[in-house]
């Protein structure tokens, strides 16, 4: 009998007390797995958090599948919140002018971008004030399906919508989003943003090449570093990072909230990046 495929605990937050008709739900969703935090909007305290991934064996498996049994374990998910808010770390996005977008065109534009054999897909869209940008993206449509039955109602946007609002406006800086099979990438050189994008990666020496390649072609040198997402401080490429950069700093969690105890035990950068979604939805 084949064995039912399911996601790996990174970290688990448990709610000492929930009350979700108070509470915002911030949902990250990507290729490799989920994440969430919890947070209580009344006394602006977060509650709960969780990071799950893939095993690094389940590379056939449909995900929409393992997606959907998960969802159904993780009982807190089923509860009614007041909010929620799906951000979607997905890298099949193209970002349009104001001046040049026409919406009958995003399809094509995505196909011109990352090819038409995801043609069957759901195509979402963001508008990104700020910038003057709209921000097209392709989300798998069984994935959607999964997501859509199980948070009804749920405002949904992409990462690189999230983190354009966050660029800021003056200094050098390198922002690196750790997955398991991929990072994403944000640098900005004189608080203009010069970079935004997702870069698959295997071993060690695919991250340190991406990173000064990247600082290579925006003609940066040790420019500052700012790490989130599922690196282990303590790991072999987190000391290579550290040779070739002097100024590499682990995300810390956003101030002007409070977060119970349980937070304290657990690396801050694993889901640090979640939070600027809180904002945005």
């Amino acid at each position: 009998m084949r064995q039912e495929k399911t996601l790996k605990a990174i970290l688990e937050i448990s709610p000492v007390a929930l009350d979700p008709g108070k509470c915002t739900l911030v949902f990250e969703l990507s290729d490799e797995g989920f994440s969430y935090v919890i947070k209580n909007d009344e006394e602006n305290i977060y509650v709960a958090a969780a990071v799950l991934q893939t095993d690094k064996s389940d590379g056939t498996d449909d995900y929409s599948v393992i997606l959907q049994n998960e969802l159904q374990r993780q009982s807190i998910l089923s509860e009614n919140f007041k909010k929620v808010g799906i951000m979607h770390s997905l890298g099949e996005s193209v970002l349009i002018p104001y001046s040049l977008y026409d919406r009958g065109e995003n399809i094509n534009a995505l196909d011109l971008i990352h090819g038409d054999f995801q043609n069957n897909d759901i195509v979402l869209t963001d508008i990104i004030a700020e910038k003057e940008l709209y921000n097209c993206y392709r989300v798998p449509t069984a994935v959607t399906k999964v997501v859509q039955a199980k948070f009804p109602g749920a405002v949904n946007i992409h990462q690189y919508s999230v983190l354009l609002k966050q660029v800021p406006a003056a200094g050098d800086g390198l922002s690196v989003i750790f997955y398991r099979k991929k990072i994403v990438l944000v640098l900005v050189r004189e608080g203009i943003l010069q970079l935004l994008n997702s870069f698959s990666y295997n071993t060690s020496s695919d991250v340190l090449y991406i990173l000064m390649n990247a600082c290579r072609q925006f003609g940066v040198d040790n420019i500052p570093v700012t790490i989130s997402g599922l690196l282990d401080k303590n790991s072999s490429l987190a000391k290579e990072v550290h040779q070739y950069f002097t100024a590499v700093n682990f995300s810390a969690l956003p101030e002007g909230a409070a977060y119970t105890e349980a937070f304290s035990q657990h690396p801050s950068h694993y889901i640090s990046h979640i939070f600027a979604v809180d904002s945005c939805v």
